[in-house]
């Protein structure tokens, strides 16, 4: 990322801090609530006890299967329905978990079938990450950080980053900082997930992130009727809402570059 566009952020972000104390220019305030990914039928149950032994967490039945739950959100399974591929050419690359220790985790993911794409390396981020494939196709880096425990974020590689980034700013808020990718990414902070942002090169475009092993992301806003109205404002619309007995509606959409993710609200007393 050049300092032009660094400086071209701050003067986003200084525009953005004025705007949120406009009642009409109100933004959301999101929360990050989950990442889906795709597994063949029959096998979820054998794919959340393989997050569960590597990743931690505690195991859950989360939605369409079960998953990982982490004081921050959840890493859940859905059935690939015949149409899951392959998640390496996807806008939403990956999911970051902080682990205790990289090393003896990737030796444990050895053990138990996975992909190790990276060795332990020093990262922008942390000190050591690595990144895996599970052997569902699902892609996950690895990193030690004390601070951004469970899941520490998810990346995607957009075609526009610096459009993205204003994007998530504009229709999620999020705190942007500079400093944590240290000019070579986007980094939005909400609450305690990051997401981060990277520009996909000229030979690495990316496809839309539904059916790919890594299908979408799941944000909690406060009203799903006030977001309809922002995300309107940022060119989007949703392309399902339906109610999510017991709990509250749910609503989809595709962001930039297809990105898929699903919107909720709190639960009515």
């Amino acid at each position: 990322m050049s300092n032009n566009t660094l400086k071209s952020k701050g003067k986003f972000l200084s525009l953005l801090a004025l705007v949120t104390f406009l009642p009409e220019f109100a933004l959301s305030q999101s929360i990050f609530t989950h990442a889906h990914l795709r597994v063949p039928a029959g096998q979820q149950e054998e794919a959340a006890a393989w997050y569960n032994s590597v990743l931690g967490g505690e195991p859950d039945e989360i939605g369409p299967g079960p998953g990982i739950r982490y004081h921050n959100g959840f890493v859940g399974s859905m059935p690939n329905e015949g149409m899951a591929v392959d998640g390496s050419r996807s806008v939403f690359d990956h999911v970051g978990i902080s682990v205790p220790d990289v090393r003896a985790t990737v030796e444990l993911i050895r053990e138990l079938g996975g992909v190790i794409r990276t060795e332990p390396q020093e990262g922008v981020t942390a000190s050591l990450i690595s990144h895996v494939t599970d052997p569902w196709g699902g892609r996950f880096e690895l990193l030690e950080d004390p601070i951004y425990t469970g899941i520490n974020h998810v990346h995607f590689f957009a075609s526009d980053a610096d459009a993205m980034s204003d994007w998530f700013l504009q229709v999620f808020g999020g705190e942007y900082s500079e400093e944590r990718g240290r000019g070579r990414f986007h980094t939005i902070l909400y609450d305690t997930v990051w997401v981060h942002i990277t520009q996909a090169t000229e030979d690495d475009q990316r496809i839309p992130s539904q059916h790919t092993a890594a299908d979408h992301i799941g944000f909690l806003v406060p009203s799903l009727d006030a977001f309809r109205d922002t995300l309107a404002a940022s060119g989007y619309q949703p392309y399902l809402e339906r109610p999510n007995p017991p709990g509250a509606d749910l609503m989809f959409l595709k962001g930039p570059d297809g990105l898929h993710i699903e919107m909720t609200e709190p639960l009515s007393p």
